[in-house]
């Protein structure tokens, strides 16, 4: 038989023949390749075997079993190695959360295991007796069995994990043949239950490492520091050699001059570094190690930095930081799990342009490429074990959370926690960018978790340990906590965090998962952010998650995508668009969510206006750096909505945390609505950083003896001239003429139907009002109840319509309920349309609302209007799309736009693009200007996509622009929040209000004549 053991179902054989793991390092050929070098595809003791290999893919294990050589099966297609085969045109995708991808009955797998055999020949020159030969796997998915010449090697699992060989005895001179077999499922399939699709193959780097006889194995880097004397101590531990080498070091500072040389004796050895440069995300100064022997030299890059916690507050460098965090998944929309360095470094760069500062490797290790270039350009990274057993919340029904331990406290799987925390640690414990441990995700605890965290406490006592499963633990055994060096939560309310620092916490509080950022979101960042700032044991958090896990199924020619989620592959298990929850969207463009993330993030605060004295207090928010070393301030003066005063603010030295008042060269401040805008922008190109750069914003807006905006002011003036109105009734409409305008007022929905003014016709269909948004994700719970109220198909019931006259107005009072088919009412309104001889309305609404119904999504009246309705202008919040909890990334302002550019299209369709906090909006076509006005803010959408399409459709690239302009003009809209997977929606963002009053105006104003 071609497999005499089946090591895939055996979790006592997790790797056979598999070297011992250790620290990841690509030796060099001597010190000048060393210090010449960055790219190990060029180092000459590197081999890699990516490229085009040999494929064939079978439905099951079944088909190729009984073979008794592995030379005997055809292998006749061809795969990028390394690539998934899903995105290939093999088996097919599929998208699950929290279940299994296969029957749970550890450590069985179906027996129609989907698998493929990969082969590739390579040509090798060897010199058997002076070096040795190691394979080097940097990620399969879910195990693989591998052969040389035809000739069995061994067997290893953890998809993310390196897996090394020494294939010396294998290999020959000159052409060889490699031959490996992917299982898509093993035992280590119970572990791996994360949230992503569910992909499998060679998705990282396969590599021939050329080794000298007598070597280093592994080592182990500590630096230690002491911040008040400025100097460091590097100590350097060699763990494990093959043979006797001579060691020798050369050290070099970050400037590349050696500071310090000579032997490394005893395998020990302490440099001391005076004048030492710290390493943090801010100043990310990497020292150059060398250690050579007398066949190699291995090359560390490495950051002076010590992580401590103290009285419960997490320091690097003996200084509180703050977590600015983001849960990272490998994922690209044409690759799926492969990652390039060029998509690495797509990602950090634009983290680093949002002001992120850390990474939770969710849920898994990385490329060790990745810590690298975290190393390099400075980020504080969590990394994670490839463990997740959340699957089995869902084994019975109503066990749920009874049965999340199951795993965890069951010993039958400690050695395979074990095994999974080691891969995670023992590789990358020399990188400087790892701060801190996980232990996996979503796993309970229990005795595995326990005995786990002691031993990642054996490995490296130098950081600390998290692990969020331990709040899952049983209360009905006594658990041992005392390796976890964090209190870790997912989702709590801000109420629950309030309720920690009431009553004490004894370790530093993180929140690694926060902020769903599913579609339109997240919300209410703000509102932590307060509780980060406020406490010092609050260390940070971390958004669920970095970019939306979509995959492309078709390019436009426009540049649309299309793009895929759970349920669109013909899978039968599936959590649909559950995985589309970035702050980015596949292509790594910026959701509204990932804007509002950096403003709540930036690096300066303009936290006082001295409205007398002309003066702003500005606090540093970094943890260590001089904002005014990298960062210019420019500030912007504003009445109304017109700039009288731009200017950039000297900048003094501003250090970490450190809170100065500066003078603004402003005179008096006129009278009107003043706003003074903040900008903070990179003076020069820096790392990732581009000159330019705006890292956020302040604004303070200040009413100066006035309530409204001249503009307001100027087209709501009543003019006093009187002009006869010509009224007609019938039982249905209510008409209005004189000489420059003809309105029809419909009674029975008491708005109207159809709006003419100077011959030209502004409206022509019926305004309604409306309290039914498209649902974001984030209302994914409670649209259910939405529903069941009724609130999408909200009729209109006039009681009773009057009319009041007088010299230069017309009042008409409607009072009506709002009320769906087979419900009680939502709302009573009283509505007061006024008309002015000139043409101008006033809408006045008295509400009353059944506080027995749900909050509301929203209140409005919508405007169909002809499509040729493009350009708007508007005096509110802007430019980006913005919510009563989601305004961070916006500042009151005057901004103009297109219709069709207000939408923001997120790949499931839902509410969108609307705008807070305005007084004034226009939309204008060729010959007609529509303004509505208010005295009070208001909020408005203008779309070209009606709310029953977006709520219908299930893909973005299903809608269809219509022949049409939406206008709706928002009362208020209930907040984003971050519901679809985070605590319900604050109380104070709700629209739930007993009784409200709203009021604006509308004018339409001919513009051809």
């Amino acid at each position: 038989m071609l497999l005499l053991n089946e090591y895939h179902e055996d979790i006592c054989k997790l790797h056979v023949n598999m070297m011992e793991r250790r620290s990841y390092y690509v030796p060099f050929v001597d010190t000048t390749e060393a210090i010449n070098i960055k790219d190990r595809n060029k180092q000459k003791n590197f081999f890699l075997l990516n490229g085009q290999w040999k494929f064939n893919y079978f439905n099951s294990l079944q088909l190729i079993k009984e073979f008794n050589d592995i030379n005997e099966i055809n292998v006749s297609d061809t795969i990028e190695v390394p690539s998934v085969w899903q995105l290939n045109g093999y088996d097919y995708n599929q998208y699950t959360n929290v279940k299994y991808p296969i029957p749970y009955n550890p450590p069985f797998v179906p027996k129609n295991n989907p698998c493929a055999i990969y082969k590739k020949e390579f040509d090798l020159e060897i010199q058997p007796n002076k070096y040795d030969y190691n394979i080097n796997f940097e990620g399969v998915d879910s195990c693989f069995y591998f052969w040389i010449n035809g000739m069995f090697v061994g067997y290893s699992q953890i998809s993310h994990s390196i897996s090394e060989f020494d294939v010396s005895k294998f290999l020959v001179n000159g052409k060889n043949t490699i031959t490996v077999l992917v299982l898509k499922w093993c035992d280590g399939t119970y572990f791996e239950d994360q949230d992503k699709f569910r992909m499998s193959g060679i998705f990282r780097d396969v590599y021939i490492l050329k080794r000298a006889k007598s070597r280093i194995v592994d080592y182990k880097i500590t630096p230690t520091i002491d911040v008040s004397d400025k100097t460091g101590k590097l100590n350097i531990e060699i763990l494990s050699i093959i043979g006797n080498p001579n060691i020798k070091y050369t050290l070099l500072n970050p400037s590349n001059d050696t500071i310090s040389s000579g032997n490394i004796d005893n395998n020990k050895l302490q440099i001391d570094i005076k004048e030492v440069e710290l390493w943090s995300a801010e100043s990310p100064s990497l020292y150059t190690l060398l250690i050579e022997t007398e066949g190699e030299v291995i090359k560390e890059r490495i950051g002076m930095r010590e992580v401590k916690i103290e009285d419960s507050i997490l320091k690097i460098n003996n200084t509180p930081i703050k977590l600015k965090g983001v849960n990272h998944h490998d994922s690209t929309p044409s690759t799926g799990y492969v990652v390039t360095y060029d998509d690495m470094l797509v990602d950090l760069k634009l983290m680093k342009e949002c002001n992120i500062n850390s990474i939770r490797t969710s849920h898994y290790p990385k490329s060790p490429i990745f810590y690298e270039l975290c190393d390099e350009y400075g980020f504080y990274v969590m990394n994670e074990a490839d463990i997740e057993t959340h699957g089995v919340v869902e084994l019975y029904g109503a066990g749920y959370l009874d049965n999340y331990n199951m795993i965890a406290d069951d010993k039958t799987y400690k050695n395979v926690i074990i095994d999974r925390i080691d891969s995670s640690i023992v590789p990358f414990k020399n990188r400087s960018c790892i701060f801190m441990w996980s232990l996996g995700n979503e796993s309970g605890f229990g005795v595995n978790f326990e005995s786990g965290a002691k031993y990642a406490k054996e490995l490296d006592p130098t950081r600390p340990i998290h692990y969020e499963g331990a709040y899952y633990a049983s209360k009905e055994r006594k658990n041992d906590f005392s390796n976890l060096d964090v209190i870790s939560r997912m989702y709590p309310s801000t109420d629950e965090i309030k309720d920690y620092f009431k009553n004490g916490i004894d370790k530093p509080l993180i929140l690694c998962e926060y902020a769903h950022a599913m579609g339109n979101g997240p919300g209410g960042l703000t509102d932590y952010d307060e509780l980060i700032q406020k406490h010092d044991q609050f260390a940070g958090a971390y958004v669920w998650e970095w970019c939306d896990h979509a995959i492309l199924i078709k390019e436009y020619e426009n540049d649309k995508k299309a793009y895929g989620y759970g349920g669109d592959f013909g899978e039968k298990n599936h959590d649909g668009n559950f995985c589309v929850d970035g702050l980015v969207y596949p292509d790594r463009r910026p959701h509204t969510g990932l804007l509002e993330y950096k403003n709540i993030n930036r690096p300066i605060r303009a936290l006082e206006f001295d409205q007398a004295n002309k003066k702003v207090k500005l606090k540093n928010m970094l943890d260590f750096k001089n904002v005014s070393e990298f960062l210019d301030v420019t500030y912007t003066l504003c009445l109304d909505d017109k700039v009288i005063l731009s200017n950039k603010l000297t900048l003094k030295s501003l250090n970490a945390k450190e809170e100065k008042w500066y003078d603004l060269k402003i005179s008096n401040l006129p009278v009107g609505i003043i706003t003074i805008l903040f900008e903070y922008s990179i003076k020069s190109n820096n790392a990732l950083y581009k000159k330019g750069i705006i890292l956020g914003h302040d604004q303070f807006i200040i009413k100066n003896e006035s309530e409204n905006i001249d503009s307001v002011k100027k087209l709501t003036k009543i003019n006093n001239t009187e002009e006869k109105f010509y009224i007609e009734g019938t039982l249905n409409e209510i008409k209005i003429m004189n000489s420059n305008f003809n309105y029809i007022y419909n009674k029975n929905t008491a708005t109207f139907d159809f709006i003419e003014s100077l011959d030209e016709v502004f409206i022509d269909a019926p305004m309604e009002f409306t309290i039914w948004r498209a649902p974001t994700d984030n209302d994914r719970k409670i649209k259910n109840d939405w529903i069941e109220a009724g609130f999408n198909q909200i009729t209109t019931n006039v009681y009773n319509t009057e009319i009041k006259e007088s010299s230069n107005k017309l009042e008409i009072v409607s009072y009506l309920n709002l009320i769906p088919p087979y419900r009680e009412k939502v709302l009573d309104l009283t509505v007061t349309w006024s008309i002015y001889s000139c043409g101008l309305i006033n809408c006045d609404i008295k509400a009353n609302k059944n506080m027995k119904t749900p909050f509301l999504p929203r209140f409005g009246v919508q405007l169909k209007l002809n499509k040729s309705y493009e350009d708007v202008s508007y005096f509110g919040f802007g430019p980006y799309e913005n919510y009563i909890d989601k305004n961070s990334s916006c500042y009151l302002g005057r901004f103009n736009s297109k219709v069709s550019e207000m939408h923001e299209d997120y790949i499931k369709p839902q509410e969108n693009g609307s705008h807070h906090f305005c007084r004034e909006v226009s939309i204008n076509n060729n010959s007609g200007k529509i303004y509505v006005l208010s005295e009070n803010n208001f909020a408005f959408n203008a779309s070209h996509f009606s709310i029953e399409q977006l709520t219908s459709e299930t893909h973005n690239f299903l809608l269809h622009e219509e022949d049409s302009t939406y206008l709706i003009i928002d009362y208020k809209q209930s907040g984003i929040g971050s519901n679809s997977c985070g605590p319900d929606l604050a109380e104070e963002y709700r629209l739930n209000e007993e009784e409200f009053s709203y009021n604006f105006y509308l004018k339409f104003v001919k513009t051809n004549i």
